[in-house]
Protein backbone atom coordinates (compact mmCIF):
# COMPACT_ATOMS: atom_id res chain seq x y z
CA UNK A 1 0.00 0.00 0.00
CA UNK A 2 2.78 2.29 0.87
CA UNK A 3 4.21 1.88 -2.51
CA UNK A 4 1.12 2.62 -4.37
CA UNK A 5 0.72 5.90 -2.19
CA UNK A 6 4.58 6.82 -3.32
CA UNK A 7 3.84 5.60 -7.08
CA UNK A 8 0.68 8.60 -6.83
CA UNK A 9 3.00 10.95 -5.11
CA UNK A 10 5.77 10.59 -7.68
CA UNK A 11 3.33 11.03 -10.77
CA UNK A 12 1.04 14.06 -9.05
CA UNK A 13 4.41 15.91 -8.74
CA UNK A 14 5.84 15.36 -11.87
CA UNK A 15 2.02 16.10 -13.35
CA UNK A 16 2.61 19.82 -11.48
CA UNK A 17 6.28 19.81 -13.56
CA UNK A 18 4.90 19.71 -16.19
CA UNK A 19 1.77 21.78 -15.50
CA UNK A 20 4.61 24.46 -14.75
CA UNK A 21 6.03 24.16 -17.93
CA UNK A 22 2.85 24.88 -19.23
CA UNK A 23 2.19 27.98 -17.76
CA UNK A 24 5.28 29.35 -18.47
CA UNK A 25 5.18 28.98 -21.80
CA UNK A 26 1.08 29.24 -22.62
CA UNK A 27 1.88 32.93 -24.15
CA UNK A 28 4.31 30.91 -26.64
CA UNK A 29 1.43 28.41 -28.13
CA UNK A 30 0.09 29.81 -31.65
CA UNK A 31 2.34 32.79 -31.68
CA UNK A 32 5.76 33.77 -32.72
CA UNK A 33 9.26 34.26 -30.11
CA UNK A 34 11.05 36.88 -33.11
CA UNK A 35 14.93 37.24 -31.61
CA UNK A 36 17.55 39.36 -32.60
CA UNK A 37 21.03 39.50 -32.10
CA UNK A 38 24.23 40.46 -34.02
CA UNK A 39 23.92 37.57 -36.81
CA UNK A 40 20.39 38.31 -37.53
CA UNK A 41 17.14 37.26 -36.85
CA UNK A 42 15.52 34.19 -35.65
CA UNK A 43 11.86 33.06 -35.44
CA UNK A 44 10.85 30.56 -32.96
CA UNK A 45 7.20 28.30 -32.77
CA UNK A 46 6.81 26.33 -29.73
CA UNK A 47 3.87 23.33 -29.42
CA UNK A 48 2.50 22.51 -26.46
CA UNK A 49 3.61 19.25 -27.10
CA UNK A 50 6.92 19.78 -26.34
CA UNK A 51 8.38 20.21 -29.72
CA UNK A 52 9.86 23.59 -31.84
CA UNK A 53 10.61 24.92 -34.86
CA UNK A 54 12.77 28.10 -35.69
CA UNK A 55 13.56 29.67 -38.69
CA UNK A 56 16.65 31.13 -38.26
CA UNK A 57 19.61 33.18 -40.01
CA UNK A 58 21.30 29.68 -40.47
CA UNK A 59 18.41 28.05 -41.93
CA UNK A 60 15.62 25.76 -40.30
CA UNK A 61 15.54 24.19 -37.11
CA UNK A 62 13.24 21.57 -35.22
CA UNK A 63 13.83 19.42 -32.29
CA UNK A 64 12.14 19.25 -28.88
CA UNK A 65 11.87 21.84 -25.99
CA UNK A 66 12.10 21.45 -22.03
CA UNK A 67 12.37 23.39 -18.97
CA UNK A 68 15.36 22.48 -16.89
CA UNK A 69 16.32 24.35 -13.85
CA UNK A 70 14.59 27.55 -14.52
CA UNK A 71 16.06 27.67 -17.92
CA UNK A 72 14.31 26.52 -21.31
CA UNK A 73 16.51 23.73 -23.57
CA UNK A 74 15.97 23.56 -26.72
CA UNK A 75 17.37 20.30 -28.48
CA UNK A 76 17.67 20.35 -31.91
CA UNK A 77 17.38 17.01 -33.88
CA UNK A 78 17.31 18.66 -37.42
CA UNK A 79 19.06 22.13 -38.38
CA UNK A 80 21.82 23.09 -40.97
CA UNK A 81 25.12 22.17 -41.08
CA UNK A 82 26.87 24.92 -39.62
CA UNK A 83 24.54 25.19 -36.51
CA UNK A 84 26.67 23.52 -34.19
CA UNK A 85 29.36 26.61 -35.21
CA UNK A 86 27.10 28.95 -33.24
CA UNK A 87 25.09 27.02 -30.83
CA UNK A 88 24.90 23.75 -28.25
CA UNK A 89 22.61 21.14 -28.62
CA UNK A 90 21.02 21.79 -26.15
CA UNK A 91 20.62 25.44 -26.17
CA UNK A 92 19.73 26.54 -22.58
CA UNK A 93 18.91 29.62 -21.70
CA UNK A 94 16.90 31.57 -18.76
CA UNK A 95 13.38 31.31 -18.91
CA UNK A 96 10.72 34.25 -18.02
CA UNK A 97 7.08 34.73 -18.26
CA UNK A 98 6.17 37.12 -21.27
CA UNK A 99 2.89 37.84 -22.28
CA UNK A 100 2.30 38.44 -26.21
CA UNK A 101 3.60 41.94 -27.11
CA UNK A 102 6.61 42.34 -24.74
CA UNK A 103 10.03 43.31 -25.78
CA UNK A 104 13.00 41.91 -23.75
CA UNK A 105 16.68 41.63 -23.51
CA UNK A 106 18.33 38.98 -22.14
CA UNK A 107 21.66 37.12 -22.80
CA UNK A 108 22.84 40.06 -25.50
CA UNK A 109 19.87 39.23 -27.56
CA UNK A 110 16.68 41.20 -28.33
CA UNK A 111 13.45 39.26 -27.99
CA UNK A 112 9.84 39.92 -28.93
CA UNK A 113 6.38 38.27 -28.33
CA UNK A 114 4.23 38.88 -31.31
CA UNK A 115 0.91 37.32 -31.69
CA UNK A 116 0.05 34.53 -34.08
CA UNK A 117 2.61 32.76 -36.40
CA UNK A 118 4.73 35.54 -38.50
CA UNK A 119 7.05 33.97 -41.07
Amino acid sequence: MRSIFMAVSLLALSAAAYAGDDDIMASRYGNTLVIHDAFGTSRVYYNKDHTYTAASWLGDVSGHWKIENGKMCLYADKHPALYSLRYSNPECDVITAHKVGDKWTESGRDFELVQGIQK
